[in-house]
């Protein structure tokens, strides 16, 4: 059995092994989309102090990276995740990005890593690259695509290098978060001005009051 099989057939088995039932688009093995963020920290063993919110209004969109803990090369049936990114919106995951270990999928062909994706999920709707990859993810191409009415599933390669991507959404969440995000630019945008103003003003404050310090320390020390 050559290497790329014997990639193959480890991919296939950890796919098989910890993914969810068969064309169930709701959850990426353990992590169920509209979990909460405690549920998911538990579940991946990441720290809170991981967590990172990047709007806090009109809704809280937090973000969850977790990297997967090394694993020599040699392991030959060794986990092919190398990380995942959780995005939650007000406290409800919407959005899971796998990335894979190169090295672990090397010799991979699509077809191969759709075929043991299929044995989880079903068969995709989609199954041809094409370039209209997330938003969020450039520099990629899908691979293949599966859909229900609640969520999708997309399989993505690199466009220069061969590392793919599995993004899980929940659409509307999903729809939610972007909705939330745009409207958290726009009230930056009018509010920038404000707190422009304000981190000046803290400015030379900080500055008198450091030359005030200096001043008292200087004047109690000073000879004629």
């Amino acid at each position: 059995m050559n290497s790329a099989r014997v990639v193959f057939v480890a991919v296939a088995l950890v796919f098989s092994s910890q993914l969810g039932s068969a064309q169930d688009l709701s959850r990426y093995r353990v992590y169920v989309l509209e979990s909460s963020l405690e549920s998911v920290l538990a579940a991946s063993g990441a720290r809170a102090a991981d967590v990172k919110t990047l709007h806090e209004r009109p809704a809280k969109i937090q973000e969850l990276e977790w990297r997967a803990p090394y694993v020599g090369s040699g392991i030959q049936l060794a986990d092919p995740v190398s990380g995942a990114v959780f995005t939650f919106c007000n406290d409800a995951l919407y959005q899971v990005v796998v990335s894979y270990d190169r090295d672990r999928t090397d010799g991979l062909t699509n077809s191969d890593v759709i075929e043991s994706l299929a044995a989880v999920y079903g068969e995709p709707v989609l199954r041809s690259a094409r370039t209209r990859p997330p938003p969020a993810l450039p520099d990629t191409v899908v691979v293949a695509q599966w859909d229900s009415n609640d969520s999708s599933l997309t399989l993505l390669r690199g466009t220069y290098t061969t590392q793919f991507q599995l993004v899980l959404i929940s659409k509307a969440s999903s729809a939610r978060a972007r909705n939330a995000i745009r409207e958290a630019g726009r009230l930056d945008a009018i509010q920038a001005p404000r707190r422009e103003l304000e981190q000046r003003k803290k400015e030379v404050a900080d500055a008198a009051a450091t030359r005030d310090k200096i001043r008292m320390t200087n004047k109690a020390a000073f000879r004629p």
